[in-house]
């Protein structure tokens, strides 16, 4: 994964884990909130399209300095391209509080339709 990282833009690592019959995929990322979000989708895609297949189960995890509290067009374009992988975010609570700010920019994403036990 060292191929994709770019400082401030994307910074990502991966392990494949093997156990028992099920294969998977852990991928840590991080952005910074001054990252080109362009260059850190691109090549977020690129990295997934390496690792995805039917059969691998992916847990993605990490700062992506992408507030998933509120509605804009950063958190509707890394949607866009993790539903393309069947890839859904399953953090439901603030992971960012500070005086009266409350920010999900730290997730962790998953293709939860396989993987219907866990917990965060």
């Amino acid at each position: 994964m060292d191929r994709y990282c770019n400082e401030k833009d994307i910074e990502i690592c991966a392990v494949t884990q093997h156990i028992l019959s099920h294969t998977i995929v852990i991928i840590t990322v991080y952005r910074s909130s001054t990252g080109n979000i362009a260059y850190f989708l691109d090549n977020l895609e690129t990295a997934l399209n390496q690792v995805y297949n039917n059969t691998v189960n992916i847990i993605l995890c990490g700062g992506f300095n992408i507030n998933y509290l509120s509605d804009n067009q950063n958190k509707q374009a890394l949607n866009s391209l993790l539903t393309s992988y069947s890839l859904y975010s399953v953090t439901d609570f603030p992971t960012r509080i500070h005086n009266n700010s409350n920010t999900m920019i730290d997730n962790i994403i998953t293709n939860k339709f396989k993987n219907e036990n866990y917990s965060i």
